[in-house]
């Protein structure tokens, strides 16, 4: 879900062409039925190839703008009204010539005039295609910062291929040793993983009160709630599902309460998560908005795309 916003067509792009003034650019609100075709293009000409189309992702495109001249679409603008742009494309052959520029600061008004004073690249509204600023679209990070955005940090999305997946060692013995368990949790687990989400994580509430992925909670000896973890799969579970295969599988919200950290709890949740989406023929397994890789890297996964993020206000 996220941002795509980009001048380059390829991670080795061109040298930048000086910047040629054009007549004003047609902007009028983007149909996101009636341009699918033409957001679908500017997808394929701006985003490859370094990303294929992804087509869960333009079905989260419900507003934003399109840039016309000479009667083609030469760029476009998503935009999520709780805070974000989704993305921002703009056609190679119109490249340089102010149009992006002009789709940037229409969608950060429209933005100011629903009331979000807040404005994040990517992410930061309901839905995203990616979290932030894609590292491999390196054009796309220089329009940006040539346009006064500056990077908060970076975050990590990571893959492994679950045929086959095993566990590293000492995973098991350790939570076992410290007298935890961890197991799917069942329809009258619910209450209480909310509870936990709203105490320790709410930020990731929603997530879990969708319902929509299976749960995986942590206890200690006494029985008592300490980490949870949300997956889902095998199947089209996120929008990069034309890259990792119609069997991918997710995980996501990984989190231990404070107290209980260190303990092995989340590399164990992680890797039984693992397992069980092995087990239901899952292949290639996503997880993604990582802050510490390094973490899953040890269970098996690794580094598959970075991304930049950045917000700023719209006073």
């Amino acid at each position: 879900m996220a941002s795509a916003a980009t001048l380059g067509s390829s991670v080795l792009f061109p040298p930048l062409r000086p910047l040629v003034h054009i007549a004003p650019v047609h902007l009028r609100d983007v149909h996101p039925s009636a341009d699918r075709a033409a957001l679908e293009r500017l997808c394929h000409v701006a985003l490859a190839p370094a990303w294929p189309l992804l087509p869960d992702g333009l079905d989260l495109v419900r507003a934003g703008l399109v840039a016309e001249q000479d009667g083609d679409v030469a760029g476009a603008v998503a935009i999520d009204l709780a805070g974000s742009i989704l993305h921002l494309l703009v056609d190679p052959n119109w490249q340089r010539r102010g149009i992006g520029t002009t789709l940037l600061e229409s969608a950060t008004s429209r933005l100011w005039a629903a009331g979000v004073r807040r404005v994040h690249l990517g992410s930061g509204g309901q839905g995203y295609i990616w979290p932030g600023v894609p590292a491999d679209l390196p054009a796309a990070v220089q329009f940006f910062e040539s346009r006064g955005w500056m990077w908060d940090h970076r975050v990590t999305d990571l893959t492994a291929d679950l045929h086959g997946y095993v566990a590293p060692d000492g995973v098991r013995e350790r939570l076992a040793a410290a007298g935890m368990r961890v197991a799917v949790a069942e329809p009258g687990d619910l209450a209480e993983a909310l509870a936990f989400e709203q105490r320790h994580f709410p930020e990731w509430l929603r997530f879990f009160e969708e319902g929509r992925e299976s749960v995986l909670l942590a206890r200690d000896a006494r029985g008592e709630l300490v980490g949870s973890l949300l997956f889902t799969g095998p199947g089209r579970c996120s929008v990069f599902w034309p890259m990792l295969g119609d069997d991918m599988a997710t995980i996501g919200c990984v989190g231990v309460a404070e107290p209980a950290r260190r303990a092995g709890i989340g590399s164990a949740m992680v890797v039984q998560a693992s397992e069980l989406l092995s087990d239901a023929g899952a292949r290639m397994c996503h997880i993604g908005w990582v802050w510490l890789p390094a973490f899953y890297e040890r269970l098996g996964y690794r580094r598959w795309r970075d991304y930049l993020m950045a917000n700023r206000s719209t006073d």
